[in-house]
């Protein structure tokens, strides 16, 4: 089976109108050329500011969007439960069902110490029309323990993998090649496409670079540092069989204890 599939490149405005409008915007533009799933920035709608006042519940507007443009639709936004706070990402189908919830797991340092940002736990994968659907948010997919999450998206049959970013960088320590380098890696352990999409926040330096992993053939399309851009791909799912049929004969049946 072929998908076509977006990412969404652009600075997605901090106040809540503007940045369903925006969104409402790019999805728009990536519905027109045809494709069925449509990857956003992290937190692309909503404002952390209006959750300090009261619970808002920004899923409706995000369910709005899907169903407008009939597409299946994943970002992010905040979100304050029983006065907790969670980055909560959705991907909506185009009738407006939520068919994958994930709570971001490992929270960047600014968003604990600034929001009070608390780890989600949950892992779903879930079969559409469109291909057995997964997701991840931002540091969930680049950090130390990313491969366990990785593998149990492999072991759980994951076919795309979406990946909103806020995508932070750090020059002097080149964190771009690093958070790359650990997305392409996620595509080849979890035999997966990996769709990231990142924010364009000069406020935060954040750098851009969307990309489209596949697991056989790597990296398919990168985005630029500092444009908004769309990235389109027709994904070829037949890749992720062809990828865990060598797995079967390839990987060692077990893990060695090594003295």
């Amino acid at each position: 089976m072929k998908v076509k599939v977006a990412v969404l490149q652009y600075d997605a405005p901090e106040e809540s109108s503007a940045s369903f409008k925006k969104l409402n915007e790019m999805v728009s533009q990536a519905s027109w050329a045809g494709a069925k799933l449509i990857v956003a920035p992290e937190t692309a709608v909503g404002e952390v500011g209006e959750l300090k006042e009261k619970e808002i519940d920004y899923l409706p507007k995000l369910i709005e969007v899907a169903k407008k443009h009939s597409v299946f639709l994943a970002t992010s936004f905040y979100t304050k439960k029983d006065g907790k706070y969670y980055n909560q990402g959705y991907i909506i189908s185009p009738e407006g069902k939520s068919v994958v919830s994930h709570r971001k797991i490992y929270p960047a340092k600014p968003e604990i110490e600034n929001i009070g940002v608390v780890a989600g736990n949950t892992l779903e994968v879930e079969k559409t029309e469109i291909g057995k659907l997964g997701m991840l948010i931002c540091k969930d997919g680049f950090n130390k323990f990313s491969h366990f999450l990785y593998e149990k998206f492999n072991n759980q049959g994951a076919e795309i993998i979406c990946i909103p970013t806020w995508s932070i960088g750090w020059k002097e320590l080149n964190t771009q090649e690093y958070v790359k380098a650990l997305y392409v890696y996620g595509a080849f352990a979890s035999r997966s496409f990996i769709l990231v999409s990142g924010n364009l926040n000069i406020a935060t330096n954040s750098f851009g670079r969307s990309l489209i992993v596949s697991p056989i053939r790597g990296v398919l399309k990168e985005g630029s540092i500092n444009h908004k851009e769309i990235l389109y791909e027709e994904l070829d799912l037949d890749e992720v069989t062809k990828a865990r049929e060598f797995d079967s004969w390839w990987q060692p049946k077990k893990k060695l204890e090594i003295k």
